[in-house]
């Protein structure tokens, strides 16, 4: 993927400023966010599956409310776990179910090409937000290649799709890490580092702080209307 690494290489793009956040297209103030939230499950990420669960919850639980959730895993190819759905209870559920792959890589490119295209391009009133977590594993996504991975960088800025990361940080060499910061650089998105598992946690609760952050920003004054939520059974 030579063309690839010349882009990220050669276009040095500025960090996005909140002026430019706020002109995605898809959304009005007091419009709902569409995140969809991409989870390395591959063998890679084994031993932080029980941390990354347990992060998935607060990063949910930490969230503001009434916005669209989406879970999708990667591991040996893409799982759409649950659907768009304003039901936050719906996603904790099904983080819950979440198992490691035994054999495959981790499909993070092609998956968030996949969703990129599917859920995200061509939204209507919605602000589009990915968050990817994962580890550095090595990328197995089918049909990525020069061009369509260009296009991804191209696409995610040219329509306001906001890009937010917390990863498993390696010292090899990864595709994945490279193209993930790139898309974070170009949206002005956020990005969360953990060097160990059980620093998984509190990175991802970290990330739902920025993310509320992210929506005063191009929402300050509205939010999104509430809808029927379930509640969690009583313990």
């Amino acid at each position: 993927m030579g063309t690839l690494f010349i882009a990220l290489a050669a276009l040095a793009f500025a960090w996005v400023s909140s002026a430019q956040v706020a002109a995605q297209a898809g959304g009005q103030p007091g419009d709902p966010m569409r995140i969809v939230i991409l989870v390395d499950n591959s063998q890679t990420s084994f031993h932080a599956l029980p941390a990354i669960r347990r992060g998935l919850q607060q990063l949910v639980n930490g969230l503001p409310p009434n916005h669209e959730l989406m879970l999708v895993t990667t591991g040996g190819h893409m799982s759409i776990r649950v659907p768009p759905t304003r039901d936050y209870l719906d996603i904790q559920e099904a983080i819950g179910e979440i198992n490691q792959v035994p054999s495959g890589g981790n499909a993070m490119i092609g998956s968030v090409q996949e969703i990129y295209d599917r859920f995200l391009r061509t939204a209507e009133r919605r602000y589009p937000m990915i968050v990817v977590v994962s580890s550095d594993a090595y990328d197995t996504s089918q049909r990525v290649n020069d061009k369509t991975a260009n296009e991804l960088l191209a696409g995610v800025r040219k329509t306001g799709v906001l890009v937010n990361a917390i990863r498993l940080t390696s010292t090899a060499p990864s595709l994945i890490r490279d193209l993930t910061l790139e898309m974070i650089k170009r949206t002005g998105g956020a990005y969360e580092s953990a060097l160990t598992v059980t620093a998984l946690p509190a990175k991802m609760k970290t990330m739902a702080g920025h993310i509320g952050q992210q929506y005063k920003t191009v929402s300050p004054d509205r939010v999104p209307k509430e809808e029927f939520r379930r509640s969690p059974p009583p313990r």
